[in-house]
Order: C-alpha cells, then structure tokens, then sequence
C-alpha cells in the first residue's frame, strides 16, 4: 500500500516540478529575450514582467514544493533532529508532519476558493495588455494540495532521517 501511494504521489509531484522547471526556462528565456530587444533593439518584450510575475513565478513555487518536500530538500535545523528521529515510532515527527498537513489543507481550501471566485468574475490586469489573471490563482491550490497529500503521507509512513550529504535538486 505504501509503495502504491508514493508511487502515484511521486508521479503527480514529477507532472509538478517539470511545470516548474518549465516556468524557470521560460523566465530565464523572456527575461533574456526582454533585455535583448530592450537594449539591443531598442523594444522591450511586451507583457514580459506580467506574465513571469503573474503566471511562472507562482508555478515555480508552488508547483516545486511537493518535489522538495518529498526529497526531503526543504530547510531545516538539525539541532535536535538526531534526537527527535531516535524516539521509537516518531511521534514528534508525526505531529509536525500533521500539523503541517492541516495548515496546507488550509491554504489549499482559501486559495481554492479565491481561485474559484476569480475564475467566475474573469479577472484581468488593467494595462495594454490585458493578461487574464484567474489563471494564476489556480496554481496555487494545486500545489499546496500536492504538498498537503504528501506531508499527510509522511505523517503515516515518515521518511528516514537523512544522513550524509544534502540531496541534489
């Protein structure tokens, strides 16, 4: 059963953190294109700064959380981690994991609801260009609610504790 649930998580968090990885190319890509055609063409990218700020920086971040919280890649403070981890069954762990869970649920259910709010009024930004804003807001409660699934995984089987070098992500 573990290995079934990791398995689908796993995969939902890899579909996440390759949209991710999209948004950081993307940015890395109009911001290039931005400067160019500004400096060298002497015309800016339209709509640049809106669309990284609005749409790639919120899938960039919400969207990469699961994946790092599934390698374990967040930061912590391993001050009593070496101690909290040796208690049989992990309760501290456990907790943290839950009470973690319950306050990305949270944020998933608000956000949801926002996002379902903008999604019925049609909101744009005001400007030349018009972007259509309530599709950003739907990023958000997708990635807290990935993060939620796995931090409540994590509460039921916790991972290792993690020894030796910093994970590559």
């Amino acid at each position: 059963m573990k290995q079934f649930i990791d398995r689908i998580l796993s995969a939902f968090e890899t579909i996440a953190i390759i949209a991710a990885a999209t948004a950081l190319l993307l940015i890395m890509f109009s911001i290039t294109i931005d400067a160019f055609g500004r400096y060298f063409l002497n015309s800016p990218l339209q709509g640049q700064y809106e669309f990284t700020s609005l749409y790639l920086m919120v899938i960039l971040t919400f969207l990469g959380m699961p994946k790092i919280q599934a390698l374990g890649g967040h930061i912590a403070v391993p001050l009593f981690q070496g101690l909290i981890s040796s208690i049989p069954g992990r309760p501290v762990e456990r907790i943290i994991f839950l009470m973690s869970a319950a306050a990305f649920s949270y944020i998933t259910w608000m956000t949801g609801i926002e996002a379902l709010e903008k999604i019925a009024h049609r909101t744009t930004t005001f400007g030349a260009i018009q972007f259509p804003t309530y599709l950003s807001y739907c990023w958000v409660p997708v990635g807290t609610a990935l993060i939620t699934l796995r931090l409540l995984f994590q509460s039921v089987w916790p991972p290792e504790p993690h020894t030796g070098p910093e994970p590559d992500v």
